[in-house]
């Protein structure tokens, strides 16, 4: 009788057999077929199937790590129809004051981000257990993989309580669930911190992150979170992976700006300065996500404090330094393009600050304008931020050299209709420069060829149009003296007979602007001066021509 077995033993040492078989022999391409044919199994025999893989991921010598891992992911993947048993499986491998095998960690914290929310009812008890082990972890790799639980865990729980209203679990529990952290994290940040090891570093700072945005949450702890960012700024200076060191603020950052949490002065400074130097420095190539990181963080700064961000980069762009000056161009462009509640009624003081650079000769600087220049015309909101003026800019740059003086007279199309009135005086300014450069080459130069290709506007048409838009001279940001001053400057082309009478009529009409307001012009005044300034004019053209307009 001894000698026989029961059916049972015999069926729970087929499965074990077969699992067994399975991941012996598993390879890339059949990791799949594999993870199915062992769920198939589990969905009679789970938990022979589960204490099998458990059993594997606890090996020292007998199994490979590929064999590890493929018990890892066939766990996570059986969890998808069997989370709680799973999870009550691994839990039963942590028992204190024993430490678990290393691939139990690493499967507990893949758990977590493949079921970020089936993990939230776990996180008191899973935490807790962890804690009570952590005094006896002294291997980096056991270090390792408790900081990897720690940040998945931790990335969990945000997910939470981004959208807590959407899952069942009640919204009390919210800084119950920050507060399970602290002891973890206080334990970290005192006693791990300075570890040499590059690995254990890097696997610190990515949990740090997670777990120090949760603890954000709570005003209690806000001190002693701030403090500690100045440890991750310093990891700037060390041989670490940096985009680990940027990816663990972003989150800090992230949170500080969605809950207005409002950093401390110098701290914010000193954030400030320490990612504009990683865009600045040039003795490291950037990684393209660590580029993108570090200006995904500048911009969740201008969700906490818009102003004192626009002041730093502004600060930034005096600095006489090419690539200084581009990053903080750059970074005012990304601003702009966030297109943010905090910032969409700053737009005029990011203006103020690129028109800083205007006089800048330096080409990599002028590119980095016009770059600016396009995103901020393309976004929202602009009306009230002087952006007609980054558009006379646009018109400068294509003046300044004599191959793009094509401008001329071709600009002089959009002068007249009505749907090009928002651009009147940014295109009035630059056909000014224009005409002004044409002249000093000389009178045949600046003169207008109507036999060409352009539909050019007539000059009675030309005269009409300008003096309307002076008849309202402070619409449109004050294009008035805009229309008139390409008046004065066109003259030639409008009439030879006019040019003496308007070099001194039309500073006087700018005067009497000038020396106004919108609310203290007399406008019956304005209107009669205007009135007569045409009146003059036409009474000294005495042109045929002029008797009946085109």
């Amino acid at each position: 009788m001894n000698n026989l077995v029961s059916e049972l033993e015999v069926t729970e040492r087929g499965v074990y057999n077969e699992v067994i078989s399975l991941l012996a022999h598993i390879a890339d391409q059949d990791k799949n077929r594999i993870a199915l044919r062992i769920a198939s199994i589990a969905k009679t025999k789970l938990v022979s199937v589960v204490r099998v893989l458990l059993e594997k991921l606890q090996q020292d010598e007998e199994a490979t790590n590929e064999v590890k891992v493929a018990a890892s992911n066939t766990l996570v993947t059986l969890a998808s129809c069997y989370f709680d048993d799973v999870m009550y499986e691994l839990h039963c491998h942590l028992k204190p004051p024993k430490l678990p095998e290393e691939f139990i960690l690493v499967t507990l914290g893949n758990l977590s981000s493949a079921y970020a929310l089936d993990c939230i009812p776990f996180v008191e008890m899973t935490l807790s257990t962890m804690f009570s082990m952590l005094e006896l972890v002294n291997d980096s790799r056991m270090r390792q993989a408790f900081c990897g639980v720690l940040e998945q865990w931790s990335r969990a729980v945000r997910l939470f309580l981004a959208s807590w209203e959407k899952y069942p679990f009640p919204k009390v529990g919210e800084l119950r669930l920050c507060n399970h952290f602290l002891p973890v994290y206080s334990h970290v940040t005192s006693n791990w911190l300075t570890c040499e090891e590059l690995e254990l570093k890097q696997a610190v700072i990515k949990a740090l992150g997670p777990m120090m945005s949760l603890l954000l949450h709570k005003e209690e702890y806000q001190g002693q979170i701030f403090e500690q960012m100045s440890w991750l700024l310093e990891q700037y200076k060390e041989s670490t992976d940096v985009f680990h060191v940027t990816k663990s603020l972003s989150q800090l950052l992230e949170v500080s700006g969605e809950y207005k949490i409002p950093l401390p002065k110098r701290k914010f400074q000193a954030i400030c300065s320490a990612l504009h130097n990683q865009l600045c420095s040039q003795a490291k190539p950037l990684s393209m996500e660590n580029h993108t990181e570090l200006v995904y963080c500048i911009v969740q700064l201008a969700r906490s404090s818009p102003d004192d961000l626009i002041a730093f980069l502004h600060s930034q762009l005096e600095i006489e330094n090419e690539a200084v000056c581009v990053a903080s161009l750059n970074l005012l462009r990304a601003i702009v393009s966030a297109d943010l509640p905090e910032t969409r009624l700053k737009k005029f003081l990011i203006v103020k600050a690129v028109k800083s650079t205007f006089s800048d000769q330096n080409a990599t600087v002028r590119k980095a304008v016009l770059h600016f220049i396009r995103t901020l015309l393309s976004s929202e909101s602009v009306e009230n931020c002087a952006a007609w003026d980054m558009v006379a800019h646009v018109f400068r740059e294509f003046s300044v050299s004599i191959s793009k003086l094509v401008l001329w007279p071709r600009l002089l199309e959009y002068v007249v209709p009505a749907q090009y009135t928002g651009t009147l005086k940014p295109l009035c300014r630059c056909l000014r420069e224009l005409a002004e450069k044409k002249q000093q080459e000389g009178e045949e130069a600046a003169c207008l060829d109507y036999g060409g290709s352009v539909n050019f506007p007539t000059p009675q048409g030309l005269l009409a149009r300008l003096l309307v838009v002076a008849s309202s001279p402070y619409a449109g940001e004050g294009h008035g003296c805009a229309a008139l001053q390409l008046l004065q400057a066109l003259h030639q082309n409008i009439h030879a007979a006019v040019g003496e009478m308007w070099v001194v009529k039309i500073p006087s009409l700018l005067q009497y602007i000038e020396g106004n307001t919108e609310n203290s012009l007399d406008h019956a005044r304005w209107e009669h001066m205007l009135l007569q300034f045409l009146r003059t004019s036409l009474a000294m053209i005495d042109d045929s021509a002029w008797k009946f307009p085109v």
